[in-house]
């Protein structure tokens, strides 16, 4: 999730010698700021603001330590995240490289068209001496692994991911393919490289774009530069904060706005800006001032890293903080007098956090795809050693990758003229391209998986029902039907809740076929059925979710629907082991009044509880040719007791009864001969395609029976009862 190492950071380390001092072909601005504080006066401000404004705009570059320590912060902060060693919010640390990478690339590019030395040929080979050698190392390594671990679902996917990051749009696929029914976003080895898409994006237009700028001399001025950069940043800014607040299936969405660069650009459209940013003497020259802006813009980037979490709703208004301050500090050290550099960039000068800063791009490329593959093969969480062992990893593997991979590159090593390097990053995209052309291609080579194991694999592909409906749709009274195919009738039942509603949705249909009854489904992943009560998370509806249930409350009030089904993966919204006691109750009183509300209105309410949810990924674990059965059944659910249940507690799910509703329990069904486990295969049938989805044959399989019990005499207004 990181955009590191687009920009050149370290091409300028002479190899075997020190940092400091060298010439750093992405440097900082060193502009005269010769003006003596005391004349200062807002009159000669003024002046002094024009004159910026109509002087050169790049003047020239020399290697800043502290903009390599700031690297150093960012990826540290995203591998301890992804690493879950702290950091929370380390995600940020995204957001501080595109910062970063608009202000080099944006800085170098007009140095460049000022000293006359421009072509967008010799701007892209830069590039790809920066981008190409290691990512090509990396993906093939990851490629390589694949076959051995992954199943061939999985595999396919991959493939289809390195196929999309050899084009270039690593982003639009991860923007498409990660869903809620997809395999762990965690799980997926090539995921952070969707942000070199987004930069790789903005380096096929950036470039154009300043050509034109200087190309006409009018445009030249830092005003109107400055200005073209504020109104693509304020475009962008906007898009980011709508696309967040629309769940729907439109283009602009969560999901397009965090991986696509239109809600993207403004970050490196910041960065951008920075570049041109006029001094202000009074500042720049006040020791006090520059320190004091340069810790704010510290503050700005490490708050977020450490308040924000998964739920923070992103990149939006909660990405400025980060950005600006990322855009503060390279600002406020960027143009110092000799011998006045801030306490803070002296500190982000400190040789290790260089190195680091200085290996950033292949460190971030590296420690994904370990997390992910051992994640991937666990069963369960992974323990603490085996993270900081991973990490110990990825740093060795970093340090090998930058010295024997990006270096030789860079110094023209290896591909010491333009047309050779053109040659070698297109010969190993090329490879890239092929092997997951190859990999998509023969379906992930599901010949790999033995036979015995392969009733696992094909588990992942038994689902049936997995459709959405959106609020405008409940509206429309577009539901999914279920049940006997009679368009006529009006449904005797009404299924309501989360994907674990649409995973039951099999043996419900399958029932109400018996009876020869109709029904219809109204479902969103992640999402409650609760009147006026939602969960923020980047899956379900959000706040969407208040419309969305009430619209489906007026569909059953409006169709007397005489029943409604109520299922969901309670625990993920009321986790017993995260939830304080207002929360409990405030989802209880949510349920409750629910209930009363449909008894009120004529409609039985049943709530059907949670299925067994297991500890490891049935299908992933199951599949493999070795499995430990001490292992597994150790991560088999078991039952709880009584008291551990915080939501449903014998004494709610008495007071439910006693308001008209009833609850069904699921999980008894599921317990083994000796009554201490749940089962996860029932008679050669897998029950899961997951952790905590059934499969379809598992539904009707567990439910079918349950349902054919509880439902056929609860009630005498319908055939169903």
């Amino acid at each position: 999730m990181v955009a590191m190492g687009i920009s050149k950071g370290a091409a300028g380390l002479a190899r075997g010698s020190g940092y400091g001092g060298k010439l750093w072909a992405e440097g900082a601005f060193l502009l005269d700021n010769s003006l003596p504080v005391a004349e200062f006066s807002p009159l000669v401000a003024s002046r002094v603001l024009a004159a910026e404004l109509a002087m050169p705009l790049i003047n020239g570059f020399q290697y800043r330590a502290e903009i390599d320590g700031l690297r150093a912060l960012a990826v540290l902060s995203v591998v301890l995240f992804h690493a879950r060693l702290g950091f929370s919010g380390g995600f940020v640390g995204v957001d501080v490289f595109f910062v970063i990478s608009g202000f080099l690339i944006t800085s170098l590019t007009w140095k460049d068209l000022e000293n006359g030395t421009f072509t967008l040929a010799s701007f892209w080979e830069r590039r790809a001496r920066r981008i190409a050698p290691a990512l090509v190392v990396v993906t093939l390594a990851t490629l390589v692994a694949g076959w051995f671990i992954l199943l061939p679902e999985d595999y396919r996917n991959l493939g289809k991911a390195a196929r999309a990051q050899a084009l270039f749009v690593a982003n639009h696929h991860y923007c498409t393919h990660t869903d809620y029914f997809a395999t762990a976003a965690d799980e997926m080895p090539l995921l952070h490289t969707w942000s070199l898409a987004v930069e790789e994006q903005f380096y096929l237009l950036m470039p154009v774009v300043l050509a034109l700028l200087f190309h006409f001399r009018g445009l030249r001025q830092r005003s109107v530069v400055l200005g073209a950069l504020a109104v693509g940043f304020v475009v962008s800014l906007g898009v980011s904060i709508v696309g967040l607040s629309n769940n729907s299936a439109a283009a602009l969405n969560p999901s397009t706005t965090f991986y696509l660069l239109p809600g993207r650009a403004w970050e490196l459209l910041l960065g951008s800006i920075v570049a041109f940013a006029p001094a202000v003497p009074r500042l720049l020259n006040n020791r006090t001032s520059r320190e004091v802006i340069s810790l704010a813009g510290l503050g700005m980037i490490l708050v977020p890293m450490f308040a924000y979490d998964a739920n923070t709703l992103f990149p939006g208004l909660a990405a400025l903080p980060p950005c600006l301050g990322a855009a503060l500090f390279i600002w406020a050290n960027g143009r110092a007098a000799a011998g006045t550099s801030t306490f803070s960039s002296r500190v982000f000068a400190w040789q290790p956090l260089v190195f680091i800063g200085a290996i950033s791009y292949s460190l971030y490329l590296w420690h994904w795809p370990l997390l992910a593959f051992c994640k991937y093969q666990s069963m369960g969480e992974v323990s603490l050693t085996v993270r900081l062992l991973l990490m110990g990893a990825g740093f060795f593997l970093a340090v090998l990758s930058w010295k024997y991979v990006e270096l030789p590159f860079r110094h023209r090593t290896w591909g010491t003229t333009p047309r050779s390097m053109y040659a070698f990053a297109g010969c190993g995209m090329a490879l890239v391209l092929i092997g997951g052309v190859i990999c998509r291609h023969f379906d992930g080579f599901p010949s790999r998986v033995a036979p015995e194991q392969r009733r696992f694999v094909e588990a992942r592909h038994d689902v049936a029902f997995l459709k959405e409906v959106s609020t405008e749709q409940v509206v429309r009274g577009e539901l999914l039907p279920i049940g006997a195919a009679n368009t006529t009738a009006k449904p005797a039942v009404l299924v309501w809740g989360d994907s674990h509603a649409m995973a039951a949705l099999p043996a419900i249909d399958s029932l109400l076929k018996e009876r020869k009854l109709a029904g219809v489904a109204a479902a969103h992943s992640a999402t409650a059925p609760l009147l006026n009560w939602y969960k923020q998370n980047r899956r379900g509806l959000g706040k969407e979710s208040i419309a969305f249930n009430n619209a489906i409350i007026q569909y059953l009030e409006q169709q007397k629907v005489p029943d409604v089904i109520l299922i969901a993966r309670w625990d993920y919204y009321f986790d017993p082991h995260a939830i304080d006691a207002a929360e409990v109750a405030a989802g209880q009183q949510a349920m409750l009044a629910m209930v009363e509300r449909l008894v009120a209105s004529g409609t039985q309410p049943w709530i059907m509880l949670e299925v067994p949810e297991h500890g490891f990924d049935i299908p992933q674990v199951m599949s493999r040719p070795v499995t430990d059965e001490a292992d597994i059944h150790a991560l088999c659910a078991k039952p709880v007791a009584d008291n551990e249940r915080a939501f449903w507690n014998r004494s709610f799910i008495a007071q439910l009864e006693a308001a008209g509703g009833h609850v069904i329990d699921p999980k008894p069904a599921f317990l083994d001969a000796t009554g201490e486990r749940y089962v996860f295969q029932a008679e050669g049938i897998v029950l899961y395609r997951d952790q905590h989805h059934l499969t379809a044959k598992g539904a009707k399989h567990m439910l079918l029976p349950l349902f054919r019990e509880r439902l056929a005499g609860a009630g005498r207004r319908t055939e169903l009862r």
